[in-house]
């Protein structure tokens, strides 16, 4: 885009002094100020400065006109991740319900909210969600009665979620309204991560704590990347940018695993190096780097992340 704005420019400058050059009011002009060494320098200053500019940003790395927000990809994956609950009737959305900016260590713990919903109140009605920004809005309609189940229901998610998370339940009339709110520390991208990871193995069939791990490794979760030979992203892939990256390389991992290489085989094809190795083995760096990775899918597996190559995710936490 920058390369066509500079040749676009350029063309328009050399249009105006063909044109102009033809009058003899500009043509006299001319003569008159090319015996005028301050125009010179002042002209010559001017166009160094703009071709300079214009060069710079051409020659800037791509990754520092493209950073990505690594927040706002992780707004957009639980908006989402809801919009996916809502079309599985799951829970409904309700119409004044903002989704632009939603608080996803309030839209991960969803599920939990849900099962707990369910598990306390027999034959529930469908939850619906009026409010997910830094509040959730969990509205539990058609019941006359709630004062037990309010009770139990505000007990059980502070086991399951802990002091980081604190609950209300208001009630009107039929209609009776929990109200969460996020009191801890912004989750960290790896925390983050832990969800649409969960859901690239489930999709693709692999272990999740080693898609885990190996994103670890690779860019410590960072979407803003710069790996060798032009690779990026927080898998160092070629292609494809943000979370889809992460789909992307279990698709990757799924497809080798399925022709019978083995794990640490399927790691090492993504060891970030500049130069190509014929046996990582031989590479001590290549060898330690992916025991190191198989090593640490004890620490996920530890974790939450469940230890059998596949297995379907009901609560993220």
């Amino acid at each position: 885009m920058s390369f066509v704005i500079f040749v676009l420019w350029i063309s328009i400058f050399l249009f105006l002094a063909i044109y102009l050059g033809k009058n003899p009011k500009v043509k006299n002009g001319i003569k008159i100020l090319s015996h005028c060494k301050k125009i010179w320098i002042f002209g010559g200053l001017t166009f160094a400065v703009l071709f300079a500019f214009v060069l710079l940003i051409l020659l800037l790395p791509k990754s520092l006109n493209t950073r990505h927000d690594e927040r706002i990809i992780f707004e957009n994956y639980a908006a989402q991740s809801v919009k996916k609950l809502d079309s599985l009737d799951v829970l409904k959305m309700d119409s004044t319900c903002d989704l632009t900016h939603p608080q996803p260590e309030l839209a991960y713990v969803l599920p939990v909210v849900i099962n707990a919903y369910e598990t306390i109140v027999k034959n529930p009605t469908r939850p619906v969600i009026t409010k997910l920004n830094d509040t959730l809005f969990f509205e539990m309609r058609g019941y006359k009665q709630f004062k037990n189940r309010s009770i139990l229901l505000n007990k059980l998610l502070k086991k399951k979620l802990g002091n980081r998370y604190e609950t209300k339940i208001f009630s009107h009339e039929n209609n009776h309204t929990l109200q969460m709110i996020y009191s801890g520390e912004p989750w960290d991208n790896e925390q983050l991560s832990a969800l649409p990871v969960m859901e690239a193995a489930q999709q693709n069939k692999i272990d999740a704590a080693l898609l885990m791990s190996l994103i670890r490794h690779v860019s410590n979760f960072d979407f803003n990347f710069e790996g060798p030979n032009n690779t990026h992203g927080i898998l160092s892939l070629s292609e494809g940018t943000g979370l889809e990256q992460i789909f992307k390389g279990a698709a990757r991992l799924k497809d080798l695993l399925e022709i019978g290489i083995s794990h640490e085989n399927a790691v090492a094809s993504f060891y970030p190096t500049k130069n190509k190795i014929k046996k990582w083995q031989e590479s001590p760096l290549a060898k330690s780097w992916v025991e190191q990775v198989m090593n640490d899918m004890k620490f996920y597996h530890e974790n939450g992340l469940p230890k059998n190559e596949f297995c379907k995710f009901k609560d993220p936490l």
